[in-house]
């Protein structure tokens, strides 16, 4: 049941409806069963799994906290345990067939290596709220577990399949649901998810159909083209995903929850390491807290090992959000990325530069980025390297003109191009009006909402155009 469908928006406020009619003490235990629904909808035969690793987490962390055993053992027996599982589950077809091609370069004979068994949707983020809660009940950071808080955490339906990636001691206190409900709950909520529905069904749907077109394996294309495609390709999912957090967030709202954030006009980003700053901002808190700083705090700030690690981290990065090749040199290249940075930083540093220079690098190391990100997209996109680096090669060693796609394809990327600068000031001046209207209230209440309904049925009405595009939601895939 993904969320822009029309089966979630008649499920959506009739599970919100009956939660605020419950009494507050079942209200927990309701949205543990409608999670675990909700899922049911996703893959029936793996519905259990989230509660199997509740279990798992459960029993380690009280024997974590127990101390009958060094914490650091059981710890790292229970994040062994659930990588585990998510290998099994979601990377062990990539494994042997790894496997498979060594063996067959070493002169034996390759081995079948097809399987019918689908990773269960939603795995890869779960499994990293279990390893954080781990972490977090080792270092003090969570009080003592409760089984059935820690369920409501992993079935909570909102952030389950695909994030954001949020943290038991972020999620788990306001599970207590002691609440009243507040009318802001219902606005803010249904303004998140409508301005989320615009986003996945008209904007990156409507790309993904030329987008789909222009990866097609053995499909050649034109410079022009391979640019377009990949600046296509970086609106679609920056759209996609935050159109997916946006009703994550949006939906979890009107049960009064709050979610964070996870992007901030990621094409706005200064620098490598800032577009990781505004681009999918719980996973890379997740990954700073929680595999960057211990693995540095090794290092002790010796620069080839922290690239080296830099490198290595956002490789696994990139093979977390997708069992191939492709996805790990996309990880690699923003590692890359981060790393020519922190060189530039180092060399730089107790320098002074004048007023001239600042402002070429500056502008410098926001055109590198906005250009590197997008090429890096095409590794994410690509079904296999050979096919990326085709375009690659068609869009920085050689040049050919002409464009094989209609011409609403370049008019449409163009018009987000221009949506994606002018982002920050619009969030901006909508912000500015709202407060002025809430101190000021220069609108009846009668023109608000009437206001507010003329735009919400607009959006719906936008959704139900384009809900014949059913593209599904790209990181619901990891």
């Amino acid at each position: 049941m993904a969320f822009n469908s029309y089966t979630y928006l008649v499920f959506l406020p009739v599970a919100v409806y009956v939660f605020w009619q419950l009494p507050k003490s079942w209200r927990p235990a309701y949205l543990l069963i409608v999670g675990a629904a909700y899922y049911t909808t996703w893959t029936s035969s793996f519905v259990i799994l989230p509660l199997s690793l509740a279990v798992l987490v459960y029993v380690l962390s009280q024997l974590i906290l127990a101390g009958s055993k060094p914490a650091r053992a059981w710890l790292r027996i229970g994040i062994a345990l659930v990588l585990l599982n998510l290998g099994f589950f979601k990377y062990r077809v990539f494994l042997l067939d790894f496997l498979s091609l060594a063996a067959s370069s070493l002169g034996s004979s390759p081995f079948d290596v097809t399987s019918s068994l689908a990773a269960p949707v939603g795995i890869s983020f779960y499994s990293f709220a279990c390893i954080a809660y781990l972490i977090d009940t080792a270092q003090g950071r969570v009080g003592k577990p409760s089984f059935p808080s820690l369920s409501a955490f992993l079935y909570f339906w909102p952030n389950l399949i695909a994030g954001p990636i949020v943290r038991a001691r972020e999620l788990i206190p306001q599970l207590r649901f002691d609440k009243k409900f507040e009318f802001h709950f219902l606005v803010g909520g249904v303004d998140r998810f409508i301005w989320g529905l615009v986003q996945k069904n008209v904007f990156a749907n409507s790309l993904a159909v030329w987008v789909d077109e222009g990866f097609q394996p053995g499909r050649t294309v034109s410079t022009l083209d391979a640019w377009f495609l990949a600046v296509a390709f970086g609106l679609q999912i920056y759209f996609d995903f935050s159109g997916y957090t946006y009703m994550a967030i949006g939906s979890a709202q009107l049960v009064g929850i709050k979610l964070p954030e996870n992007f901030r006009f990621p094409y706005h980003a200064s620098n490598p390491s800032d577009f990781w700053s505004r681009w999918h901002m719980t996973l890379t808190r997740w990954i700073r807290d929680y595999l960057f700083f211990p693995v540095n705090a090794r290092f002790r700030g010796a620069p080839v090992p922290l690239y080296l690690s830099l490198i290595g981290i956002m490789s696994l990065v990139g093979l977390w959000h997708g069992a191939g090749w492709p996805f790990i040199i996309w990880g690699a290249l923003h590692g890359l990325f981060m790393v020519c940075f922190r060189v530039f930083e180092t060399y730089h540093q107790g320098r002074e530069i004048c007023p001239a220079a600042q402002k070429f690098w500056t502008i410098f190391w926001r055109a590198f980025t906005l250009v590197a990100v997008t090429g890096a997209w095409v590794a994410f996109r690509a079904h296999d390297v050979p096919q990326a680096c085709t375009i690659w090669k068609s869009m920085f060693l050689t040049f050919s003109s002409g464009g094989g796609f209609a011409p609403r394809f370049y008019m449409a990327t163009l018009l987000l191009v221009l949506l994606c600068a002018g982002e920050p000031y619009l969030v901006g001046r909508l912000q500015k009006v709202d407060a002025a209207q809430r101190e000021r209230q220069f609108l009846p209440l009668p023109a608000r909402i009437t206001t507010r309904f003329l735009l919400y049925c607009g959006g719906l009405l936008l959704f139900m155009i384009f809900s014949q595009r059913g593209v599904q939601f790209i990181y619901s895939q990891f």
